[in-house]
């Protein structure tokens, strides 16, 4: 009996404290907090609830992932250091920043789903009261965002294929009016196709709107969840580092004329993956997040993977950056277009080796990549300014930085280091400390 009400007084407590200090833990008992309330426990703010504050949107690079963050976390165990673009924007303006972002996933999720669960989530938890933010920071990445919103499509719809309704390629031997008629037919399949995805968003936007949020004792008992969520993780921990292989780091070095890594294209030799930094020569990994190049692999291939699938992740951006502008119109938006690893150095090589769905390899010409760069980030661009948002294109800054310094690994090449997100957040500050706040709407050239 003594055992019990000790028990039992001590979770009281608990649960009367872990609420007030809930934004006092330490960044690695962060997973024992219930994911749609983790915000509350981020450091890059004065106080546990953010006022007038900045929130990020997006995949990983909202979150803060990278070798910057997995250093801390070797290295730090009861602290809460900076890690992510949102501590340094915090610390050099004094903002709150929060990020709302989820790792892996695509727009949908990441600008829509997110944000807006976690948001009706704290407000319907008890003593807890959560104001929209001043600012949306939507971050839009270059090397898989595209990718993440088709495979979305493709795990959530099925196609369903009909021969009849086929009329199949166009050939040159047909008529001027067959190929009208085979055309006009085509136009009213892909209408009838985006209707479908249409039908199926509206379908999900509404779904998590309509989200009904347990508002029991069991959910308000935060203190308890979390210890039972904190044994959860350890165990889970403790089954993974038995069978997490060894990191391997790949430090850049400089490489003498013709030792870069090579690949046979029309019979000769070609240098893959070489930037100029610092006057010199350099050679970055192969496998390298790249802007989309659909089309080129034969697993791409076989899934029909075209400049029609770009089209519609763009729409699946498109939808969920207004549905979120609608779900919190006092907020103001700005699109934050973030490059990927190849867009971000100065290429010299001929070629370049890289990765896209499915981490599917390809070897393919440098200039194709900056062509379909320009092309993609031109589109975000149109988005932005027929909204009205703020288009902030990371692209030139970043690759200025890459002339003298690495900004990702050499542990992990599809995200920025700490030297990228300073790069990264230099260049956001400057949106909050100028007094002209009209809409910044940016180029898409290189340099």
């Amino acid at each position: 009996m003594l055992l019990l009400a000790s028990t039992f007084l001590i979770m009281a407590l608990g649960e009367w404290l872990f609420p007030k200090f809930i934004g006092k833990l330490p960044l690695r008992l962060y997973g024992l907090i219930d994911k749609d309330l983790r915000i509350l426990a981020q450091s890059s703010k004065k106080n546990q609830l953010p006022k007038d504050y900045i929130a990020l949107t997006g995949d990983s690079y909202a979150v803060g992932a990278g070798d910057w963050l997995n250093e801390v976390l070797e290295k730090k165990f009861w602290d809460s250091p900076d890690y992510s673009v949102a501590h340094l924007i915090h610390k050099k303006t004094g903002i709150d920043v929060v990020s709302f972002g989820r790792a892996g996933v695509g727009s949908f999720n990441g600008i829509w789903s997110e944000p807006v669960s976690q948001f009706l989530n704290i407000n319907s938890t008890k003593n807890y009261r959560l104001l929209p933010p001043e600012y949306f920071l939507i971050f839009f990445y270059e090397g898989n965002d595209v990718y993440e919103n088709t495979q979305f499509l493709r795990d959530n719809l099925v196609k369903t294929d009909n021969p009849n309704e086929n009329p199949g390629p166009v050939n040159k031997t047909r008529t001027v009016q067959e190929r009208r008629i085979i055309n006009a037919i085509n136009k009213q399949l892909a209408k009838v196709e985006l209707k479908k995805i249409k039908d199926f968003l509206n379908i999900e936007f509404e779904k998590v709107l309509n989200r009904s949020f347990d508002n029991s004792v069991w959910k308000n008992m935060l203190f308890t969840r979390s210890i039972l969520q904190g044994i959860s993780n350890l165990s889970e921990e403790w089954r993974l580092s038995n069978k997490q292989p060894e990191r391997k780091h790949f430090y850049p070095k400089t490489m003498p004329e013709g030792k870069a890594s090579v690949a046979l294209m029309d019979g000769r030799k070609i240098q893959l993956n070489v930037v100029m930094m610092n006057g010199k020569k350099i050679e970055l990994p192969t496998h390298l997040q790249a802007p989309p190049h659909f089309g080129f692999t034969e697993v791409e291939k076989k899934l029909e993977l075209t400049d029609k699938s770009i089209k519609l992740s763009e729409y699946i951006f498109n939808e969920s950056v207004t549905r979120l502008a609608s779900f919190f119109p006092q907020s103001k938006i700005k699109i934050i277009y973030i490059p990927s690893p190849l867009s971000s150095y100065k290429i010299v090589s001929s070629h370049i080796h890289f990765r896209g769905l499915m981490q599917d390899i390809h070897v393919g010409k440098t200039t194709v990549a900056e062509e379909n760069h320009i092309k993609l980030c031109k589109t975000i661009k149109r988005f932005a300014e027929f909204k009205g948002f703020s288009f902030i294109n990371t692209t030139k800054s970043l690759r200025q930085a890459t002339l003298s310094h690495f900004i990702h690994g050499p542990v992990d090449w599809d995200h920025f280091n700490k030297h990228g997100y300073q790069v990264l957040s230099d260049e956001l500050i400057g949106l909050f400390i100028n007094e002209d706040q009209s809409t910044r709407t940016d180029n898409c050239a290189h340099w």
